[in-house]
């Protein structure tokens, strides 16, 4: 949330939040049914690829369901919030965390071929005000609808200076097409990418980090914002790109 009001003060626009949960008092003034909306995200603050993350497409009736189909009940939202608020995936089984709970935000139609279900997202590696890499992650129903690596989404590599798709990676494994639904994923640029651009070089002055990994989905409504902002992003992207960062550092000025 601090994140978000810095980015925000920074010229920067992120996503929503409909509201954060951090203490079991929290949990007791929240009913799923009066609060949440037909489709939403939750995440533990303190989650790391892509554990504790829950993403709602639909509401029927009482009960949400995920892009893989499966229901979530009202108890099914409180006790995964439960879970999360234990430090269930915080990566310390010791510490409390927060959920976050933010809009499910509709892709651009202009990139909806990309993807059967969920979300993709945009991973740049910043260095200061500096773009040095990037990557589209797109969903997979074996994801669930989630756009990370590690929960078997696609990384495709995207050129810096052009936003075209040059590759694609699934589990270590080359593709060109998504698994899904056979579209051809090379060769696709990427819409508004000078903005994708532009926001991406805002955010280390406006967080204060010299390197950082900024994440940026392309909304139907409001174009490129914010998700989140990385302090300690993976480096898989230089497997997806075929590319060490390290040039793209000291070309950028950096003395590695």
């Amino acid at each position: 949330m601090a994140a978000k009001v810095a980015l925000n003060a920074g010229g920067v626009v992120t996503t929503g939040t409909i509201c954060v949960i951090s203490s079991y008092g929290d949990l007791l003034d929240f009913d799923p049914l009066r609060d949440l909306p037909d489709s939403w995200a939750i995440k533990p603050a303190r989650g790391s690829q892509g554990d504790g993350i829950v993403l709602a497409l639909r509401r029927e009736g009482n009960n949400w369901y995920k892009g893989s189909g499966t229901k979530l009940t009202p108890s099914d939202v409180v006790n995964h919030i439960r879970r999360i608020v234990d430090g269930g995936f915080s990566g310390d089984s010791a510490a409390e965390d927060a959920a976050l709970i933010e809009p499910l935000i509709r892709p651009d139609k202009r990139i909806l071929e990309l993807v059967p279900e969920g979300l993709p997202d945009v991973r740049v590696i910043s260095l200061r005000e500096h773009p040095l890499m990037a990557m589209m992650r797109i969903p997979t129903l074996a994801s669930d609808g989630k756009a990370n690596l590690h929960q078997r989404a696609i990384g495709a590599a995207v050129d810096i200076d052009t936003g075209v798709i040059t590759r694609a990676m699934v589990v270590g494994r080359e593709i060109t097409h998504h698994p899904d639904t056979g579209f051809n994923l090379i060769g696709v640029k990427l819409p508004e990418w000078d903005r994708v651009l532009e926001m991406s070089s805002k955010c280390s002055a406006a967080i204060g980090l010299g390197y950082l990994g900024v994440d940026i989905i392309l909304d139907e409504n409001d174009g490129p914002m914010v998700l989140e902002v990385n302090a300690h992003p993976g480096i898989e992207i230089q497997n997806i790109n075929q590319k060490g960062l390290r040039a793209k550092m000291l070309e950028a000025g950096e003395k590695c």
